[in-house]
């Protein structure tokens, strides 16, 4: 029976292996690469350097007497300029919506607007053509669906640039480089099967490649393992002193599969429970209505438009402006290039809120008592930056219940930053603590964590490339390679 079982295995090895190792081998070599080359996006600090600086006497509407242009009824506000114009931006429902702040009228994007937003984005450089695309291989995330379809121009740079602008506000939404691009293929394109076709409205099919294909992959090195273990002899040796049997290719995939095959298990399974397979490690989301009940008050556009001058003319640099709520009051918060300052609805410097008064609001949430509430101002295991920076001091209150539910908040906006429980604890720890190496010291220590993440990840394709070559030569010599 047992020697059976072990032919049953060894036959399932080596032919799901044929495929499997194409796919290990792909995983390891782009998760390499994603340590280095993260998925195009234009950070905040990337936009507001291309801003114009805020003209508060161009601005002749308050939000609320612009919003009406507007056909859904906005659930948030900015103010930025454009083409030397003041212009609110609202999200409104299924489509985004701008509006011109000195005449009242809807903003309109054609193809010459867009032009000439990405010639003042990307100064010194002219576009070479305008391609209006509802989708591509870049912008197949769902944040980019309000302001679909999107208007790229081609931009004449050494970099080969690449600028997606929103035929809804006529903001830049995106930048990309030839070099982003080209590594981006073999990066978190291939890792994450990040492919046009399958990631459009309809995610069906990528949902079933990612539940499945890295099952296939997990049992083939569950099965190369066991095989392994059972042929290396440590102490009755084979002939010449070997721990294995094999020699060449075989000799070199049975040991890179004893020394690497467990941690390459251990990837497969964070990496497949990334995308919460049949429920499991799914994160736990914020209580329903947590977010209006922070506010205080549902979202309104200010119709104060004196008030706004004001707040503007206390930040003479200013590039851009954003409206939120926080305990049924409004804030303006107002950003520069390098800085951020936060104005009442008073026109005053908004002054950060107590760790205790962000208690409260959370025990009403929750409805639970608080065990603790503090200002922190270094990272501890949940609260911590990987490729953006923490923000600190943060408010970390804990909760009096049995899975000491933690939240913590931006002292200074009220905003949530995350709410811990078991569940994102879980999460934490088997992804990212597992799968990114995120895991004390190593998270506090970035270039180490990387270095080994890319060592390890090299063993791991070392791996998967000797199964592949041993695969294609099985296929071309069925017979010479079962001897």
């Amino acid at each position: 029976m047992k020697h059976r079982l072990l032919r049953l295995l060894h036959l399932a090895h080596r032919w799901l292996g044929i495929g499997a190792g194409l796919l290990i081998l792909g995983w390891f070599v782009s998760g390499i690469v994603m340590l280095y080359v993260p998925f195009p996006k234009l950070t905040t600090e990337e936009r507001l350097a291309h801003l114009e600086v805020l003209r508060p006497d161009a601005i002749r509407l308050s939000p609320a007497a612009a919003a009406q242009a507007c056909a859904e009824k906005p659930r948030s506000a900015r103010l930025s300029m454009a083409d030397g114009r003041p212009v609110f931006h609202f999200s409104a429902g299924k489509e985004a919506c701008s509006v011109w702040a000195d005449d009242g009228t809807p903003v309109a994007v054609t193809s010459d607007t867009a032009t000439a937003t990405a010639r003042r984005f990307l100064s010194g450089a002219s576009g070479t053509g305008v391609e209006r695309v509802e989708r591509d291989q870049w912008t197949v995330y769902t944040t980019y669906n309000n302001h679909r379809p999107l208007l790229r121009v081609s931009m004449d740079d050494a970099a080969g640039t690449d600028l997606y602008i929103s035929s809804r506000s006529g903001e830049v939404l995106l930048d990309t480089t030839r070099f982003e691009r080209g590594w981006n293929w073999i990066g978190t394109v291939a890792h994450w099967f990040y492919f046009t076709p399958l990631r459009g409205d309809d995610t069906t099919l990528w949902r079933q490649l990612v539940l499945w294909l890295p099952g296939v992959a997990m049992f083939t090195v569950a099965a190369g393992l066991t095989l392994g273990i059972q042929r290396l002899r440590i102490r009755r040796r084979y002939p010449r002193g070997s721990v294995t049997p094999y020699r060449g290719w075989k000799r070199w995939h049975h040991l890179l599969g004893v020394t690497v095959g467990g941690l390459a298990a251990t990837w497969l399974v964070s990496g497949w429970l990334s995308n919460h397979p049949f429920g499991l490690l799914a994160f736990s989301s914020l209580p329903k209505g947590a977010a209006q009940k922070l506010a205080g008050l549902p979202f309104t556009p200010s119709d104060d438009l004196a008030l706004l001058r004001r707040q503007l003319a206390q930040v003479p640099d200013a590039r851009e402006a954003e409206w939120y709520r926080f305990g049924g009051r409004s804030y303006l918060e107002v950003r520069t290039q390098g800085a951020t300052q936060r104005l009442d609805d008073q026109a005053r410097p908004a002054a950060p809120f107590t760790p205790e008064a962000l208690a409260a609001a959370i025990a009403r949430i929750e409805d639970k008592a608080v065990a603790s509430a503090e200002l922190i101002h270094e990272p501890d295991l949940y609260h911590y930056g990987r490729r953006n920076q923490a923000v600190f001091p943060a408010a970390r209150i804990r909760l009096a219940d049995a899975e000491d539910t933690t939240w913590y908040l931006d002292p200074t906006t009220g905003r949530v930053l995350s709410r811990i429980d078991d569940a994102n604890r879980l999460h934490r720890w088997v992804f990212n603590g597992l799968h990114r190496l995120d895991i004390p010291p190593l998270h506090a220590l970035p270039a180490l964590r990387e270095g080994l993440a890319t060592g390890l990840c090299a063993l791991g394709a070392l791996l998967g490339a000797s199964g592949c070559v041993l695969g294609w030569r099985r296929l071309r010599h069925p017979k010479a390679s079962a001897r």
